[in-house]
């Protein structure tokens, strides 16, 4: 893939109703950030745009400590998170349900986990899985949802990730985290994920993609719709792309869900996750 380029695999959503993954998104984001005293940022009511441009300047400089209080305002409300579906992505539930592929055993992460449904579809289908997130709110009540299931949960931030997490995962599942961050701290984080990767293992990831740089610079969020360029992160942490599936692009489209999947080839003299994913 060459920067500007979107080309891949082209597939429909599969499962239930494509999610507007912005729907309700500014609002949500412009109170946190009020609560946070950021100044000037509408704390309940305002014209979207204003609630946007002012998540967005606050948000340069504090990139990821708005999701606790969001999670924490939510008060164990699954409506005031209005990213959470209470089910697996439909992404990540096509990706496992490929012909052929094999992940019992697998050592997977879910990073920025949420409240917990994407992890819980890994362990039902036979991973050991550790799920991230930088909320200890989110942690403490996915931790609470899913009680019956063996799930390591963990506070962890994507630009600060422990050393133990590095190469550690056959799998590592991330959904809509990098299009929830600012310009400013993105590629760090996208860089900070692929390190999870061990030798031969897979990322997932399902983001909202700019059909275009030029539709990604005029694209106001949060969330924020990654540049087609911005993809060479992933390759740069020494990754390499095997797929990337969306919709049909239709006409003026600036923007759509996709999901991309990566691997990082063989290392000789370096060891293999424990049961590679076997395709």
């Amino acid at each position: 893939m060459t920067p500007g380029d979107v080309s891949g695999t082209s597939s429909p959503h599969r499962g239930g109703d494509s999610p507007d993954p912005g729907s309700g998104v500014g609002n949500s984001v412009g109170g946190v950030l009020g609560s946070l005293g950021s100044g000037g940022v509408p704390t309940t009511h305002g014209e979207p745009d204003e609630v946007v441009a002012a998540a967005s300047r606050v948000l340069r400089d504090q990139a990821t400590s708005w999701f606790e209080p969001l999670y924490a305002r939510a008060d164990g409300d699954p409506s005031g998170v209005p990213w959470a579906k209470l089910a697996a992505h439909p992404y990540v539930t096509g990706w496992l349900d490929q012909p052929g592929l094999d992940v019992a055993g697998v050592d997977a992460v879910v990073v920025g986990s949420g409240l917990g449904d994407d992890a819980a579809e890994l362990v039902r289908r036979g991973c050991r899985v550790t799920a991230l997130d930088i909320s200890p709110t989110a942690v403490d009540w996915a931790r609470n949802r899913f009680a019956d299931l063996d799930i390591t949960w963990e506070v962890a931030d994507v630009l600060a990730l422990p050393s133990h997490l590095v190469g550690a995962f056959g799998l590592v599942v991330e959904v809509r985290t990098a299009q929830s961050l600012p310009t400013s701290v993105r590629d760090a984080a996208m860089q900070g994920i692929a390190t999870l990767v061990g030798p031969g293992g897979y990322l997932v990831a399902t983001t909202l993609l700019a059909t275009s740089d030029e539709a990604a610079r005029r694209w106001e969020g949060p969330p924020w719709a990654l540049a087609p360029a911005e993809l060479t992160a992933w390759r740069a942490a020494g990754l390499e792309r095997l797929t990337l599936d969306h919709p049909p692009v239709t006409p003026g489209q600036d923007a759509m869900e996709v999901r991309l999947t990566y691997q990082r080839p063989d290392a000789d003299g370096q060891p293999r996750p424990p049961n590679p994913i076997a395709m």
